[in-house]
């Protein structure tokens, strides 16, 4: 037991990615925490599954500027950026807080606030990706990727949760004053870090000129292609699910409260932890393309079936099961991309990686229209009918993606 335990955290004891891995951790369980007040804000002040979508869709905008975001990164210091972000997200949260004190906030102010957070998200996440190496090292590098995926999934148990809580217990203003909290403690974490590398490029190329080459570079690797369509695939058609539906199957479909909201999404994020925890022990393994697709298709399957449950009883095992076949599908997939990607081009690579997440926002605004003219169990059938037969279709045209390993080597 010990044995597998130390294998599977074996990253955390690098210093450095340990206070990497503590500021995500703040940083992401305050945007589930977020994430949930703000929907549930929403949906009851509006009643529209729409409007819901449009609010989620807003918090990923900044994915159209991730290709220039990632030249930026490659080009300038990576430890500014990284420090710049974060103070984003506190300025931005303090903001709403203050709104909420002061009994100002409505939905046009959240409306307009969100897409200010997907660009702060966008940037701290390419940057957040594109030091991993330097601070771990080759060896470490894909536990270190599973790892940082599992503070994602603990704090999308631990975030909603804590969120449905507070809100219900103690309000929106004393819940905020607990995110802002968060987000400065994940500024301190990253001002912990020593040594992320902070060189400024000399070139004299254009950031177009550089967008290119990091497409030029993709085209010439016809896997990392079938990977950016993967990617966006399952933004489209797999990410709407506890990222915009999750609210409206718990107030309509399960006629519960933003506590029962709080353990779907918790269960949901508890299958994604354990997925991340096996992935992260079995990092170099020589499957893992054929892991990351059967994960894709099998999350879709279950998103198909969903919309046949109407009760917590049901749906929180399904849930969990969801939450497993996520992960194996996108721990692998930035295994993959990390592992087939140059140094030089990491960032340029990871900004189209992150342009691919804007299949979330439309396929929220989908699932949302769904929902609001028909029932938010069409959405559900045809967001796994539709995500299942094209990734059918990708791997047919790119089979590489579904033959890959980790042994390849970068150049």
């Amino acid at each position: 037991m010990n044995t597998i335990l130390n294998k599977s955290f074996e990253s955390l004891i690098v210093i450095r990615f340990r206070y990497m891995w503590l500021g995500d951790f703040a940083l992401l369980c305050a945007e589930f925490m977020e994430l949930l007040i703000l929907s549930w804000y929403v949906l009851n002040q509006t009643n529209s599954p729409m409007i819901l979508g449009v609010y989620a869709a807003l918090r990923f905008t900044g994915t159209l500027f991730s290709p220039l975001f990632g030249v930026i990164v490659d080009r300038l210091g990576k430890r500014n950026i990284y420090i710049f972000s974060r103070i984003c997200f506190v300025i931005l949260s303090t903001i709403v807080m203050v709104l909420y004190i002061t009994n100002t906030i409505s939905v046009t102010y959240v409306l307009i606030i969100s897409p200010f957070v997907g660009l702060s998200r966008s940037l701290d996440m390419i940057v957040r990706q594109s030091v991993i190496p330097s601070i771990v090292g080759n060896r470490l590098l894909q536990n270190s990727i599973a790892l940082l995926r599992t503070s994602r999934d603990i704090t999308q148990i631990v975030g909603p949760i804590m969120g449905g809580v507070l809100l219900e217990l103690l309000g929106a203003s004393f819940s905020y004053l607990v995110i802002v909290c968060l987000y400065v403690l994940a500024l301190v974490f990253v001002l912990m870090i020593r040594d992320i590398p902070n060189d400024f490029s000399n070139s004299k190329e254009s950031l177009i000129l550089n967008f290119k080459q990091g497409i030029s570079y993709a085209l010439l690797h016809p896997f990392l292609v079938g990977i950016l369509v993967i990617a966006f695939m399952v933004n489209l058609t797999g990410f709407p699910l506890n990222n915009g539906l999750m609210p409206v199957i718990a107030k309509d479909i399960m006629k519960t409260d933003a506590v029962g909201l709080g353990w779907m999404l918790g269960m949901y994020s508890a299958g994604a932890l354990c997925g991340s925890l096996v992935m992260g022990y079995f990092s170099n393994m020589k499957w893992v393309g054929i892991l990351m697709v059967l994960g894709a298709l099998l999350w879709h399957v279950g998103i198909f079936f969903i919309g046949f449950v109407s009760t917590l009883l049901v749906a929180i095992p399904l849930l969990y099961l969801i939450g497993i076949f996520q992960s194996f599908a996108m721990v692998t997939m930035a295994m993959l991309l990390m592992s087939y990607t140059s140094k030089e081009m990491l960032g340029r690579i990871l900004g189209l990686r992150q342009l691919s997440v804007y299949g979330l926002p439309l396929g929220l605004l989908f699932s949302g229209s769904i929902a609001d003219n028909f029932d938010v169990t069409w959405a559900l059938y045809l967001n796994g009918v539709i995500g299942f037969v094209i990734l059918v279709i990708a791997v047919v045209i790119w089979p590489s993606t579904f033959k890959s390993d980790l042994s390849y080597q970068k150049n």
